[in-house]
């Protein structure tokens, strides 16, 4: 059915008997504004069966997320009773499964139908005034905006070579049977066969906690615990070869045929669910499957024949809007100047010109330049860098008070970047928000008692989240503005392209070979028109590619 309302009246259609196509002019008006909850489900439904976009949308699913990002019940039996004060009994929803085709509907059927087109008045009144008040309604004009563009997607789907796919999957399965038995050869080498020149297949149980630490305790290595912080600092080769063994168990069991039983059996193609607040800062999740986590091998399982993958994602965005933020002149300098940010940063705590800074040298800039804008302190930073010094090879061991230095000598060079993550924090401690450059607001709960367990840590958490919500959720902000107007942009230049991938600042389009160097254009300019109406001091970079498959870019 189709139910659809006026205010004073509503009307349920039954599309078993009724055309729909006679309302594409009233879905497409861009005069007619449309209450919907859930506008992406409607959205897909009118693209697939009719053809025809809904223009001009207030979802009040989305609007609730919005309002209490991290907390809300976006569902319409939850927005009913805080908004309407409405009880929806959902009890007869099950009933509509039990229709049979043309079969008519009963009336209690009909009030129920009704009734959900009857409550979206009040729930959208309400919202409005929420969504103005807080001054988030360019935020929210943009993620309406954004679900015609997400159903599109999902509509269009993912190609994946499958024979290629199955191909990769055996080769890691080989690989983790191999990495299986060497591990029982460093852990136990008293369980060699000498007869069939292998190890006892079950001589531990490598998923065990408790068998993990009696077996590293066996060769002198004691275990606090078996997490992945725990074994990466560790150098030792039973270490090395667990963290890969487990890496490999992942990308089976994430990967393997549960994965391509997702491909649909009549377009042969992958259409996930892509959430687009699927985090509280505003960024995209995806599931059923989730394509954003896709290791670097399967991603290149990715294609169709005379088609190509149009790639493009934003340089260091998030640094660059944390520039923009701050207003560091020196932080902003690297961007207008063209210069490397992490070379530049490296130059400076370790006081050395730009061409004497060693590879080392930037990957610890690159570490904090990143790492300050997710709230890192100097004990994350020593782990992280102690593991790219072990992952590379190198003797080199950073203690605490060597990761302080360098930390307090980044502090001097990047002032006011640091001392505003400071105030970012402290005021979203203080207010109980932190809000975007176009005004998404993130909301936090104090909590209440000196005596609350860990809460010194929640306070903490907070104040880190606080200062790096802004810069993420800008983010997120940008990359779907630029996904509306590349959406449009492609429709208007009729190009066979769609967008078929989201990953953070990256955006992924399928289009015919003939068009892609042109879409490729359209592409970048798209993502840069977005991000300048956004950023107006620092300049924004996009890297592009076009390929066979869905790749890294070189």
């Amino acid at each position: 059915m189709c139910q659809i309302g006026f205010g004073d009246k509503q009307y349920v259609i039954n599309v078993g008997t009724v055309d729909l196509h006679p309302l594409i002019p009233f879905f497409e008006s861009r005069k007619w504004l449309k209450l919907i909850q859930n506008a992406k489900f409607e959205q897909a439904f009118t693209l697939n069966h009719l053809g025809a976009k809904i223009n001009n949308v207030f979802d009040t699913m989305i609007a609730e997320a919005l309002i209490s990002p991290g907390y809300a019940n976006t569902g319409l039996k939850a927005l009913a009773a805080k908004y309407a004060g409405v009880e929806l009994g959902k009890g007869i929803r099950m009933s509509f499964t039990e229709i049979r085709p043309l079969e008519a509907f009963t009336d209690e059927q009909l009030s129920y139908a009704a009734n959900d087109v009857v409550v979206l008045f009040p729930i959208w009144k309400a919202q409005k005034e929420i969504l103005a008040k807080e001054g988030m309604e360019q935020v929210a004009d943009i993620e309406f905006q954004l679900t015609q563009v997400i159903a599109a997607m999902e509509i269009e789907g993912v190609p994946i070579d499958v024979p290629k796919w199955r191909a990769k999957m055996e080769g890691y399965a080989i690989e983790h049977e191999t990495s299986r038995v060497k591990m029982n050869e460093l852990l136990f080498p008293e369980t060699v066969s000498e007869q069939l020149g292998m190890f006892v297949r079950d001589a531990i149980n490598l998923n065990s906690p408790k068998q993990l630490k009696e077996a590293f305790g066996k060769i002198g290595v004691h275990l606090n615990a078996t997490n992945e912080r725990e074994i990466g600092i560790i150098n030792h080769p039973a270490a090395k070869e667990l963290l890969h063994y487990r890496k490999l168990q992942k990308i089976m069991s994430s990967y393997g045929e549960t994965f391509l039983g997702e491909i649909h059996p009549f377009t042969n193609r992958i259409h996930p669910d892509w959430q687009q607040i699927g985090t509280a800062t505003g960024r995209f999740a995806c599931k059923k499957p989730n394509l954003q986590q896709m290791p670097d091998e399967f991603r290149q399982c990715v294609s169709l024949k005379d088609y190509a993958i149009v790639v493009a994602d934003y340089s260091q965005i998030e640094l660059r809007i944390l520039a923009e933020l701050s207003n560091d002149a020196r932080f902003m300098e690297a961007f207008t100047s063209g210069e490397d940010l992490h070379t530049a940063t490296a130059g400076a705590i370790f006081g050395l010109k730009i061409e004497n800074v060693t590879k080392e040298q930037r990957f610890i800039a690159k570490t904090i330049n990143f790492g300050l804008a997710y709230g890192m302190g100097p004990s994350k930073l020593m782990d992280m860098l102690n593991l790219e010094s072990m992952k590379e090879g190198r003797s080199t061991k950073f203690t605490f008070r060597q990761v302080q230095n360098i930390m307090n000598r980044y502090r001097a060079a990047y002032k006011d970047v640091v001392e505003w993550l400071h105030q970012a924090g402290e005021l979203a401690y203080r207010n109980e928000f932190s809000v975007t450059m176009l005004g998404r607001k993130r909301y936090f709960k104090r909590p209440t008692s000196g005596d609350a367990p860990n809460y010194l840590q929640e306070i903490a958490s907070i104040k880190r989240q606080g200062a790096n919500a802004p810069i993420q959720g800008t983010n997120a902000d940008i990359t779907k503005l630029a996904m509306i107007n590349l959406y449009n942009d492609l429709e208007n230049y009729s190009y066979r392209a769609k967008i078929i991938i989201q990953v953070h600042d990256e955006i992924v389009v399928l289009a015919h070979k003939r068009h892609a160097a042109s879409v490729k254009e359209v592409v970048v300019e798209s993502m840069l028109r977005s991000a300048s109406e956004v950023l107006k001091k620092v300049p924004v970079k996009v890297d592009a590619y076009v390929s066979d498959i869905w790749k890294k870019g070189d």
